[in-house]
């Protein structure tokens, strides 16, 4: 073999350079305030001015370190609320969200892309999150509605440009009541003659489906009933193939199924779908006439 050959093949040899960099932090909730200890239920990696984070959904230890003390419900729409805020205030966070909520120092991450550094870093601190021995392990990882939304807006600008500037809204849309009252809402799709949102559906806990659910069929109704707008809500639901055993996938499909049902029966136009993929597809067909 030649020089130049062997120079090749061992910069061929070579591992790649990460994509990203930036520093990843723990995030962990005093589940018992009477005994005041702290346990890690999820990680956040910022990169940049984007953040990407990873919470406990899974409730197994939980269950058995606190049996009736801490309800599995509860606290699956307590970790969806703090990933939100978590979102909403971006790579600039402090050392706690709260009482009972903190942040670890800020180290140094790298990796292939972020969701593999937060989830190489979920496995290593969340605990919590670990299968008890000899438990089957099915492979489902859920995507939060700041997650799809920002994924799906991506898609949108690529594909519909200055159209996709035009309605997606970078803050919360206050709405003018018809009594002079106003009100802030979650609307982040807005046009003169439409308003529309997109929600995950890919969580585990049907409780935290429906809630989302809920709430964001509830602004598009207020604001429907306060103007002359249309109105579609984008979800993304996940397919049976997507990493849940079948009691879950069951369970979390009939809550989901019953409440899309609920919010067509109010007039709002449901856009849903398995991939981000065709949720852009849907949502980038239903808004293209409705920019102006």
């Amino acid at each position: 073999m030649s020089i130049a050959a062997r120079i090749r093949s061992k910069l061929s040899d070579q591992p790649s350079p990460p994509q990203v960099t930036g520093q990843w932090r723990s995030i962990s909730l005093c589940l018992d305030e009477d005994a005041g200890e702290f346990f890690n239920v999820g990680v956040l990696f910022v990169y940049g001015q984007k953040v990407e984070v990873r919470m406990l959904d899974s409730f197994e230890r939980v269950k058995c370190l606190f049996d009736a003390r801490v309800n599995p419900n509860d606290l699956a729409r307590l970790l969806d609320d703090i990933e939100s805020t978590i979102y909403h205030m971006g790579s600039d966070l402090p050392n706690e969200l709260g009482n009972t909520i903190r942040l670890g120092p800020p180290l140094y991450a790298a990796g292939i892309s972020a969701e593999s550094v937060v989830d190489e870093f979920f496995a290593d601190v969340v605990t919590l999150g670990r299968p008890k021995p000899g438990a089957h392990q099915y492979p489902f990882r859920y995507q939060s509605t700041p997650r799809i939304r920002s994924n799906v807006f991506d898609l949108m600008k690529e594909r519909m440009h200055m159209q996709a500037s035009r309605i997606i809204q970078e803050e919360r849309y206050v709405l003018p009541m018809r009594s002079g009252h106003r009100v802030e809402m979650d609307v982040p799709l807005l046009s003169a003659s439409a308003a529309g949102t997109v929600v995950s559906g890919w969580y585990k806990s049907p409780l935290v489906v429906e809630n989302n659910l809920l709430q964001a069929s509830a602004d598009l109704n207020l604001i429907r009933s306060n103007s002359d707008r249309v109105a579609a809500i984008s979800v993304l639901v996940p397919g049976k193939d997507s990493g849940l055993n079948a009691k879950e996938f069951n369970k979390l499909d009939s809550a989901t199924q019953r409440q899309l049902d609920r919010i067509r029966l109010t007039g709002i136009e449901v856009l849903d779908a398995a991939t981000t993929a065709e949720l852009a597809d849907k949502t980038i067909g239903w808004w293209r006439e409705r920019c102006a």
